[in-house]
């Protein structure tokens, strides 16, 4: 036991001895100061250009070298070893933040397409102190706007008609905030408004990436639309619209004006064609009798003496600089007739090169052809008649089982008594075809002037209404007045028509089942189209009555002149035979002049 106890002493002695040396050899230290930035809360920022003046980012850092007593700067750099840094602010706090649009700016400057992402490095500094770097992914948005390449203000031009489809304008741009390979969908549209009207009422149309082009004939309709005045020069202000479509609302961008000067040409088709020269024998080089071509709907035609001479068009009488000659409608397109050739005789005049003679000229300014055929008899219109059908038409209703004919009865000018009632109806060009109809809105359209007791009876169709007092009435569409006109019945005729029966009429037959009417379209004149066929037929006045029937020799006596298509049947009845090529024929009875034609 004494042992242990002397034991126990020397090792305690030598414990104490052991603790009082390490204490004065150990040495505590606190970590190294240091100047900080911390890591952000978010690494994507997404500008919004709806809220410019919001935070874009907020950054924080500990300065535990010097306390902030000097100021801090913020550098921003698009590479980490900022190379060529960019001080964006400063502070006097531990923190610094700035609005989405300085940033949006910032960020656009170091070379950033817009909504795409780029990577962006800040940094802080205090004298020669210097803190780490932290990164951002930045997707900014578009603040330029589009820049007008050409063409400039010097540029000016004469649109022609004659050059329809030759280049008038192009016009290019270029959007500095998007680089080439962008993945943003950006719509672009050119804007086109008369000068000075801060593109009030502009015509828009949609561009083709940053380039549009138009012809002569379609940037003509533009800058008419958008109020130039035809064959006068008008300034033009030309403007490029960039539209990204987002859902937080379309971004809408606008580049600066660009003004150009522009000349249209006139897109009316004046009312009648003049024709003039020593070609056109009836009229010579003067001004006293010109040939005159009425226009119906879009064609001008009439019937013409030609001889192998040189001739003119001519839009407005006695002026001789409204002439068109022939390379003017060479080059809007036309295919000309063969018997016409360019005169070359120093005014390019026309020249008909073929056999002289009586014939129907038309100039069909839609299907752009000049054609010449044989002279027209009678009355010339597009159609030989227009149909009539609806619930106003009494004798026809919405059945082409009846539709009522109105017929050529003039140039241009289709009419006859028509019984009308308080309802609607159309008129089609073509019988048993509804494609064919024309509505109130497109007269209308075209400059019609309408008699007011028809309207739009705005039926979903917009269909004529007839409003007035039901009844019959003497009804006229005159397609070179453009006047749609009611009169008093015009009881012209002793009967309302005549009928045709026979095997020589296509349609009858010796029945009286379907006879073919032949109704009275003038003073005392009966006209209708009538397919015919080598066969007999005779005229009545009445309607299944085989006692009314008027046959040749009945005629003949009366003094009638009769086509030579038409002879006695000899048939016992005397009957009409048709003895010419088989078709549809206008037959008209004039029993006024006294003649049967057919045509």
């Amino acid at each position: 036991m004494k042992i242990n106890k002397i034991t126990a002493l020397i090792l305690g002695l030598f414990l104490v001895f052991v603790a009082c040396e390490t204490e004065e050899s150990l040495e505590i230290t606190s970590p190294d100061a240091t100047f900080r930035l911390l890591d952000p809360a978010i690494s994507n920022i997404n500008l919004n250009y709806n809220f410019p003046n919001n935070e874009a980012f907020s950054i924080v850092w500990n300065d535990q070298l010097t306390s902030g007593s000097g100021g801090y700067m913020v550098e921003l750099s698009p590479d980490a070893l900022f190379e060529s840094p960019l001080v964006i602010g400063s502070s006097t706090t531990d923190r610094f933040t700035m609005t989405t649009a300085e940033f949006n700016s910032i960020v656009l400057n170091e070379g950033a397409d817009a909504f795409e992402p780029f990577t962006v490095f800040m940094r802080v500094t205090t004298g020669s102190e210097i803190s780490n770097s932290v990164s951002f992914s930045v997707s900014s948005y578009s603040e330029a706007a589009p820049v007008i390449s050409s063409p400039d203000s010097t540029f000016s031009i004469v649109l022609l008609e004659t050059t329809p489809n030759d280049e008038a304008i192009n016009v290019a741009w270029n959007d500095p905030d998007f680089g080439e390979n962008s993945s943003v969908d950006v719509v672009y549209e050119v804007q086109f408004a008369v000068a000075g009207t801060s593109f009030a009422g502009a015509v828009t149309e949609s561009a083709d990436g940053m380039t549009f082009s138009r012809t002569h004939e379609l940037f003509n309709d533009i800058v008419l639309n958008a109020g130039l005045i035809a064959e006068e020069v008008g300034n033009l202000d030309v403007r490029i619209k960039a539209t990204i479509e987002m859902e937080a609302g379309n971004m809408e961008r606008f580049s600066d004006a660009v003004t150009v000067a522009v000349t249209p040409y006139s897109v009316e088709l004046a009312p009648i064609l003049y024709v003039v020269g020593a070609g056109a024998v009836d009229a010579g080089w003067s001004w006293d009798t010109p040939i005159e071509l009425p226009l119906q709907g879009t064609k001008y035609s009439g019937n013409i003496n030609l001889i192998n001479d040189a001739f003119r068009f001519f839009t407005v009488n006695s002026d001789w600089g409204s002439g068109r000659n022939y390379p003017f409608y060479e080059g809007a397109g036309y295919t000309i007739d063969a018997n016409l050739a360019n005169a070359l005789d120093g005014d390019s005049n026309f020249q008909f090169t073929g056999t002289p003679g009586e014939y129907f000229l038309e100039i069909d300014t839609v299907a752009k052809t000049i054609t010449l055929g044989p002279p027209v008899v009678g009355p010339n219109c597009n159609n030989d008649q227009l149909w009539l059908v609806g619930a106003g038409i009494v004798d026809a209703g919405w059945s082409w089982d009846t539709p009522v004919a109105l017929p050529c009865t003039g140039n241009g000018t289709y009419s006859g008594n028509v019984a009308l009632t308080n309802d609607t109806f159309r008129f089609f060009s073509v019988n048993s075809d509804w494609g064919s109809g024309t509505n109130y809105p497109t007269y209308e359209g075209n400059g019609y002037t309408i008699d007011s007791n028809f309207s739009n009876a705005m039926d979903g169709d917009s269909n004529f209404s007839f409003d007035g007092t039901p009844g019959t009435y003497f009804l006229t569409v005159d397609d070179i007045n453009k006047t749609i006109t009611l009169a008093p019945e015009q009881l012209q005729c002793d009967f309302d028509q005549l009928w045709m029966v026979g095997a020589g009429v296509v349609d009858a037959g010796w029945s009286w089942d379907t006879p073919v009417a032949l109704p009275c379209t003038g003073a005392g004149i009966y006209s209708g189209q009538v397919a015919l066929t080598n066969d007999a037929f005779r005229f009545f006045t009445v309607n299944s009555d085989w006692g009314t029937g008027i046959n040749y020799p009945t005629y003949e006596a009366d003094g009638y002149t009769i086509d030579t298509d038409l002879n006695n049947a000899m048939d016992g009845d005397s009957n009409f035979f048709f003895n010419g090529t088989p078709g549809t024929y206008t037959v008209t009875v004039d029993t006024g002049n006294l003649t049967i034609t057919v045509e």
